[in-house]
């Protein structure tokens, strides 16, 4: 499995030589994901859910999967037609630490037997320095969610099960847990783009809300999309800021200034982060950490690490 600069050439020099199918990890797909490894052929669809772990998921649908979970669903479906080289856009752009060390092992064994892989990874790239301002926020934060529960369509299990979070503060809050824990669906909720089925969200300020995928969003032509979207964030006069994965596409230097940037912002206005990004946890004044949907803690950073044997010491640097 071979890393793949777009700034040095070598995406292109590959691409050249082995001819791969070029997987791009934004493509959406409708209807459970059963229905979709089966399409091409249903006995190599159900040999490559087994390889990739992913057999529970067959009766979800694609579109109510995490962030994550979609990730490794494309990587099954590019794999349905046999390819003899792949290269995957960004393949771990949404993965906690132990998926992200389980598709490496599960990729490294498709090379075993004889795909040739490429993949590229934004975070690996060189970068000059690199500046995010920000604007101070006026408004005194509000966040109001009461005994929320939300389940998505046709899905057995709720995504968010009877969760409250109630914060009148400026400061920085990381939700974490693995992929499928529900810490997309709660920040949807929070900026009310879905409604609870349980419980509720009381209005106030507009919530800003970045979604976890770059590609949605504003500035479709800028070159360091995610750059442009996080700095517009920054510079928004609301007092509530909604990131989902924020840190995904940025290159070392610029997840660096970015956390000077955002530690500001975060006097000012009560910052949530929906993320795997172990940085943001050291720097976060406190943590929600879903499991299963559920909030399982919620309190003081510090107090987070000095109890967790898991998180605080594994998850992702980058």
């Amino acid at each position: 499995m071979q890393w793949l600069s777009t700034v040095d050439g070598s995406f292109e020099q590959y691409v050249e030589r082995y001819r791969p199918y070029v997987i791009e990890m934004t493509q959406s797909f409708s209807g459970k994901v059963g229905h979709l490894l089966s399409s091409v052929d249903p006995f190599r669809g159900a040999e490559l859910a087994t390889l990739l772990q992913i057999d529970a998921l067959y009766p979800k649908r694609f579109d109510a999967c995490s962030s994550g979970e979609q990730q490794i669903v494309r990587v099954a479906y590019a794999l349905l037609n046999r390819p003899d080289s792949i290269v995957l856009i960004e393949p771990f752009r949404h993965l906690d630490q132990f998926r992200r060390e389980h598709l490496e092992m599960l990729l490294r064994r498709i090379s075993g037997i004889g795909v040739q892989i490429g993949y590229t990874e934004r975070a690996k790239e060189p970068t000059g320095e690199a500046t995010f301002t920000f604007n101070e926020s006026k408004t005194k934060p509000s966040i109001d969610a009461i005994d929320v529960s939300y389940r998505h369509p046709l899905q057995a299990t709720y995504a968010i099960d009877h969760v409250t979070v109630q914060m009148n503060e400026p400061g920085l809050t990381v939700c974490i847990g693995t992929n499928g824990s529900g810490k997309s669906t709660l920040l949807e909720l929070l900026a009310r783009s879905r409604r609870p089925l349980q419980g509720r969200v009381k209005k106030g300020e507009r919530a800003v809300y970045l979604p976890a995928n770059p590609e949605v969003g504003p500035f479709p032509q800028e070159g360091k999309r995610r750059v442009a979207q996080l700095q517009s964030v920054l510079h928004d006069p609301s007092s509530v800021l909604l990131l989902d994965e924020p840190t995904v596409d940025l290159t070392r230097g610029e997840r660096d200034a970015f956390f000077v940037a955002l530690q500001q912002k975060a006097k000012s206005a009560r910052v949530i982060c929906a993320t795997h990004d172990m940085g943001l946890i050291q720097v976060a004044t406190d943590v929600i950490y879903l499991a299963s949907g559920q909030v399982v803690f919620q309190g003081d950073r510090n107090l987070f690490q000095d109890r967790s044997t898991l998180w605080s010491h594994t998850s992702s640097p980058s």
